[in-house]
């Protein structure tokens, strides 16, 4: 194992090959890992019975309105995402999964978990206690600073 000292290095290099794996693993469904993972909140959104608008998608993914904007454009040319108009408010648009983006989020669900299971297979019990330990004490911190 290389501890060069760079703990945060390590998380962006894995970060970015677990995107490259992902975006590999659902090339099949045209899609990329941003539209992939609005497709997933909007799917677990809709499972609680919660309404999804475009500033929730801003604040959830960290990324500009113009960002989620395109994305949304083409979700909804893939025929994935339709936007409903709210009663009382011309302006705001909910955002649905139609019946096509149910199919394909619960295709990227199974491949997600199959991987999931892959990277679980080289970790032991011990291994995941003590990884989500430090993941959440990173996380505490990086909040820390940001805020504090």
């Amino acid at each position: 194992m290389k501890d060069d000292g760079y703990p945060m290095r390590e998380m962006v290099n894995l970060s970015c090959i677990w995107h490259r794996v992902i975006e590999k693993q659902m090339a099949d469904l045209g899609m990329t890992s941003i539209q992939s993972r609005m497709i997933g909140y909007l799917y677990f959104q809709s499972r609680r019975q919660r309404k999804v608008f475009q500033g929730q998608l801003e604040e959830e993914f960290k990324i500009r309105k113009s960002s989620v904007t395109s994305v949304i454009q083409i979700l909804e040319k893939k025929g994935l995402v339709r936007r409903t108009g709210v009663p009382g408010d011309a302006r705001k648009k909910e955002l649905v999964l139609t019946e096509q983006g149910i199919a394909v989020q619960e295709t990227v669900i199974e491949r997600l978990e199959r991987l999931e299971e892959l990277v679980n297979q080289v970790l032991t019990e011990e291994e995941r206690r003590l990884w989500f330990s430090c993941i959440r004490k990173i996380e505490t911190r990086l909040e820390e600073a940001e805020y504090g």
